[in-house]
């Protein structure tokens, strides 16, 4: 087995030689650009033999020469009893042999093959690390990236994981009980609150249904069952920030948001041009033909509407609450689908 040669370092960065702890990984992604790499298939496990043996031989013969019956003795052979004439020969041998053998198994974990790819990707000068936006301005779709960060959430996306469905039908029929709580029929008989109460039961689940439906469709609109998108802040300024578009399936730690937690390394490849000032809906079906300055003109009266509230406990609403959601990815930003996410 050859010794391990010394990697070429990336102009800036850390060396592809680092162990690294991984929360996010496409397993398929990274087999898939290893074998394009190496021209070969992928191996995914190995079984080595090894097998050492040890001996020593003994060997003897004689000879001789008969010209009548009788009996004679070779050294080491006993008695021979000749009845013709002719040529006597005999050989003897003896070997002794002890050996031991051995089998390895290996299995190459997804841990080795994110390794291989970072090393020969940077051994080929094929992987760009971002620290700046002199970085970013020679990346185009289809190139290798390395950057770190700490990512900062989508903030519409934080909003509608938090309004579900669920929420939403239960603030339906929640506001449906309560006007019926109001036209109470307070004195008019058991039959009176009867029909009150089943009218009540109808309208609020009609409602709530009605509501839950459209929040479903926003979900779906907003592409949050299977994919997240956060974003990495690589410099202020000027602002550059990587839109990271990951598959929930690909959380390693299980919680998509444990990207929030620190600071951690993007493995990835460009899939778009660097952009100025990108629609926060840009990546959705339908709500990407919701005007941003209506979406900004719309948060601006929520946030007059929190200003002219009644104090709660001598605190102003806006005071308490901070309201961050932006209409745009301010500065230049660049979409990154990732192969990996570690630490």
């Amino acid at each position: 087995m050859t010794a391990r040669k010394e990697l070429r370092r990336p102009a800036t960065g850390t060396p592809a030689t680092v162990p690294v702890a991984t929360i996010y990984q496409n397993s398929d992604q990274v087999a898939g650009v290893l074998q394009q790499l190496f021209g070969q298939p992928l191996i995914v496990e190995e079984t080595r033999d090894s097998t050492t043996t040890a001996g020593d031989d003994t060997s003897v013969a004689s000879s001789g020469s008969l010209t009548g019956g009788g009996t004679a003795k070779a050294p080491l052979l006993g008695a021979l009893n000749v009845k013709a004439s002719g040529d006597l020969s005999a050989s003897g041998s003896w070997t002794s042999t002890t050996g031991t053998a051995a089998r390895q198994q290996f299995v190459y974990s997804q841990a080795y093959y994110l390794h291989l790819v970072r090393r020969q990707l940077t051994e080929a000068q094929q992987l760009h690390r971002v620290t700046s936006a002199e970085d970013a301005a020679a990346l185009a779709p289809g190139s290798f990236v390395e950057f770190t960060t700490a990512f900062d959430p989508v903030e519409l996306t934080l909003a509608l994981e938090v309004i579900s469905p669920d929420l939403v039908d239960a603030i339906a029929q929640w506001s449906v009980r309560r006007e019926y709580k109001d036209s109470f029929p307070v004195g008019r008989g058991v039959d009176a609150v009867r029909e009150h109460a089943e009218k009540m039961r109808v309208e609020a689940e009609g409602k709530g249904a009605f509501a839950r439906a459209v929040a479903a469709a926003v979900h779906a609109d907003a592409r949050q069952e299977s994919t997240r998108e956060y974003y990495g802040r690589i410099t202020r300024e000027p602002a550059l920030t990587a839109i990271t578009v990951c598959e929930r399936e690909h959380f390693i730690a299980g919680d998509p948001d444990r990207l929030l937690d620190g600071t951690f390394t993007v493995f990835g490849k460009v899939i778009s041009e660097i952009e100025e000032d990108v629609p926060t809906f840009a990546r959705n079906k339908l709500l990407r033909n919701f005007s941003a300055d209506a979406f900004d003109k719309l948060v601006g009266q929520l946030r007059s509407a929190l200003s002219d509230a009644d104090p709660v406990l001598g605190l102003n609403p806006e005071e308490f609450l901070d309201l961050k959601l932006d209409s745009r990815v301010r500065g230049k930003s660049v979409r990154v689908l990732p192969l990996a996410i570690f630490s």
